[in-house]
């Protein structure tokens, strides 16, 4: 008896959602309104993902079912989305919601240290979340402007338009960060803490897949292991242990929501000797097997886009 082998279904990964072509670099920084993209697709954003980009989603009016990795929640009036990069992510926006997207690559020139963007986007987009906003407060008031700013630079070509955009995007930033603590959603974290953890989390992000040692990862950094730790806790508030699990395991849901992919080809690619150990550890971190937890936390075709 003949088996049906499923071919692999990645995760989509874009640039900048619909735009397939991620050999080239994206550009420093990108803006637009929520309506120019989801118009034409139904005022749909099918789930996927983006590997170099943070975003940072204004909505001034409207509503939208939000979906973060495996999570759905609903929401309207006023409110932000932070998408760290990698996080899978979709929308679907009541027809007329008004709002804006910025997008910022990853590693390019002027999100550098000396800037201190980089730190400042650990800060503020280091995880998925979505936040309230009081439309009539300064600080969306604020906000509101320094996204306006930005979108006029973005226009045409300025006289030393990269240092202007670095400045308005530091604004974006630091006043997110004064939303962040206005709602609490922050912690106090010293500047040494959050730089360890961000450049932690880039090097995961390299070797994840390699299945590193926290040791592995001190000796990179160049710090002790008890450093480490604590700059994790922190930061990012848990165990650099514990940190590499989640994000072995946070990827394992991907794959099984958002891909047709097999439980050899997840496994293989995500570092297990075989499916058997990759199940099992699975089911340690979630209380469900692969196979169940497939079933119960597909999308399906999620949202196909209106005609």
């Amino acid at each position: 008896m003949s088996r049906k082998i499923r071919t692999s279904s990645p995760i989509p990964q874009f640039a900048l959602y619909g735009e397939t072509d991620i050999s080239h670099k994206p550009e420093f920084a990108h803006i637009e309104d929520i309506r120019a993209r989801s118009l034409r697709n139904g005022w749909v954003i099918k789930p996927h993902r983006h590997t170099h980009l943070s975003q940072i989603l204004c909505v001034f009016s409207g509503a939208a079912e939000v979906r973060l990795d495996a999570t759905t929640s609903r929401h309207n009036g006023c409110w932000i989305t932070t998408i760290p990069p990698g996080v899978v992510h979709g929308f679907k926006f009541r027809p007329g919601t008004r709002g804006v997207v910025l997008s910022l690559a990853i590693g390019m020139p002027g999100l550098d240290a000396e800037n201190q963007i980089g730190q400042l986007l650990e800060y503020t987009v280091s995880q998925a979340r979505v936040f309230s906003l009081e439309k009539e407060s300064k600080l969306f008031e604020d906000l509101s402007l320094y996204l306006e700013l930005i979108s006029k630079e973005l226009v045409s070509p300025l006289e030393r338009q990269e240092l202007a955009l670095i400045s308005l995007i530091k604004l974006v930033l630091l006043t997110l960060g004064r939303l962040l603590r206005k709602e609490h959603l922050d912690d106090a974290v010293s500047t040494n803490g959050i730089q360890l953890a961000s450049r932690y989390r880039t090097l995961q992000e390299e070797h994840y897949k390699e299945h590193w040692k926290i040791g592995d990862y001190a000796t990179a950094l160049g710090v002790s292991v008890s450093t480490l730790n604590r700059a994790c806790q922190e930061a990012l508030g848990s165990t650099a242990k514990k940190l590499i699990q989640e994000r072995l395991h946070i990827e394992a849901k991907r794959r099984l929501i958002y891909t047709q992919e097999t439980l050899d080809q997840i496994s293989c690619d995500l570092g297990f000797k075989d499916a058997a150990y990759f199940s099992r550890a699975f089911k340690l971190m979630e209380g469900a097997a692969p196979n169940s937890y497939r079933k119960r936390a597909s999308p399906g075709d999620m949202w196909p886009a209106q005609n």
